[in-house]
């Protein structure tokens, strides 16, 4: 198995398990799942740091747009409590 194909199944994996995990206590708020998804997808791609440099650099980009969609769910709640 290549290690593409290794970080794809372990990602598929643990994104499972957290909904599973998440749906098993009830929780239906959207951005719990979405942040828990990203920091899920941040910490298997730096344990799977040693990809091809152009793997990385996308993965990386990719890691910084959802980044951005975590500060956007910050600014809302942040908005809300104000």
């Amino acid at each position: 198995m290549r290690i593409y194909d290794r970080y794809l199944v372990t990602l598929a994996l643990v994104f499972t398990a957290t909904t599973v995990l998440l749906t098993f206590y009830n929780q239906r708020q959207v951005d719990l799942y979405y942040s828990s998804y990203l920091i899920e997808l941040l910490a298997v791609t730096l344990i799977f740091a040693h990809l091809l440099p152009l793997a990385r650099r996308s993965l990386g980009i990719i890691g910084v747009l959802l980044f951005g969609g975590f500060l956007v769910i910050v600014a809302m709640k942040v908005s809300q409590i104000l």
